[in-house]
């Protein structure tokens, strides 16, 4: 016997009538979306634009050297002698006529007195001499004495005064000697080697040490033939350097070898940039900025704005919220610029960033927030 639950009829006429209610529901949403705008396509994108300029043009091209010495000197010692002294290290700073090493000066000490006895002897005797002499002098006007003993005393006296004169000059050698027992720098610089020792014996023009002078310094750069006739003597240039990130340093060229290197067709030219910090240091990588054609005025755009794809080069100018995409000629890269040709004149903005996937007539947003970028804007 089946007994049946008292809201069972009621479940039977619930569930015929489900369909009917599910398709009501699905009709009406279907009106809903159908009633719903049409989507105005996508948000305008984000950029940041750049206005176009008008301004001097100079072409440049950029060649790599390496840094020199103004001066480079082997310090040597003019006499022989024994190393007494040697203050001097490698990487010391010195200036002009400071001690760099001392020699023994005994021996030349001991012949400086020997020179000067010597010397006060012969002067004793050249004296005499000389009062010899006024007395023959006499006695010869008075027919007194001979011809042969007038002679005689003339010779004698003069014999004596070169005697003298060469003492003197003996003197004056052994003091010159002892002068150069002391070996002192020749001009401002730097102490980059040694080749000496207290207690080593050094010749007569032995090395003590090698000096730069890193006050100014030269960078030696190979020129290709085809820009020999651009550079001039004391013309502008402008340097950097590998092992100084952003410094920049300005020069001149002073030297430009007329024989070309016959292997690489390249002339050495010579450049002279300043360096009062002492930033620069000898054997610095450098890169040097030459201006090889005269400057001329040109329509330039930030080289972020030149857009290539395939063998086109285009930019996009923003106009009343939309791009437009202009054709343009690359005709010279300068630094962080480039000149163009093209329908673009000096003060419109083209886009420099999120320009990647732009298309013609798409709407923009022009970022101003120094903050924001065209990666991260929603």
């Amino acid at each position: 016997m089946t007994i049946m639950h008292p809201f069972q009829p009621w479940f039977r006429k619930a569930r015929r009538g489900l369909p009917v209610v599910l398709c009501l529901i699905a009709l009406q949403a279907c009106d809903e979306q159908q009633a719903a705008p049409p989507p105005s396509g996508p948000p305008p994108a984000p950029v940041r634009v750049a206005p176009v300029l008008q301004q001097e043009v100079k072409q440049t091209v950029t060649l790599v050297g390496t840094v020199e010495p103004w001066k480079r000197s082997i310090v040597a010692s003019e006499v022989e002698g024994l190393v007494q002294a040697f203050p001097a290290e490698e990487g010391m700073a010195v200036t002009r006529g400071q001690l760099l090493a001392s020699l023994r000066t005994e021996t030349l000490r001991i012949r400086l007195d020997s020179a000067m006895a010597l010397y006060r002897e012969s002067g004793a005797r050249y004296q005499r001499a000389k009062r010899d002499l006024q007395r023959v002098r006499v006695l010869f006007k008075q027919e007194l004495v001979t011809q042969t003993d007038f002679d005689a005393a003339v010779a004698e006296a003069t014999a004596l005064k070169e005697h003298l004169s060469q003492l003197g000059a003996d003197i004056r050698q052994v003091r010159d000697s002892l002068n150069k027992s002391k070996i002192v720098a020749p001009f401002d610089g730097w102490i980059t080697q040694e080749f000496t020792e207290i207690g080593q014996w050094v010749e007569e023009g032995g090395a003590i040490v090698e000096m730069v002078d890193l006050s100014h310094v030269q960078v030696e750069v190979p020129l290709p033939e085809r820009y020999v006739s651009h550079i001039q003597i004391h013309e502008p240039v402008t340097a950097t350097f590998d092992g100084l990130p952003e410094f920049e340093a300005r020069g001149r060229v002073f030297s430009l070898v007329a024989q070309a290197d016959r292997t690489a067709r390249t002339f050495p030219v010579k450049v002279e940039i300043p360096n009062p910090a002492l930033a620069i240091k000898s054997g610095m990588v450098s890169r040097v900025r030459f201006q090889v054609d005269r400057p001329h005025r040109g329509i330039v755009i930030p080289k972020d704005a030149l857009v290539l794809r395939g063998d086109k080069e285009f930019v996009f100018r923003v106009n009343e919220g939309m791009v437009e995409q202009i054709p343009v000629t690359a005709v010279l890269h300068v630094d962080n610029l480039v000149e163009i040709e093209g329908p673009v004149q000096a003060g419109m903005d083209v886009v420099v960033e999120g320009n990647e996937r732009l298309f013609p007539g798409q709407p923009v947003r022009v970022l101003d927030a120094p903050g924001e970028t065209p990666g991260n804007t929603p």
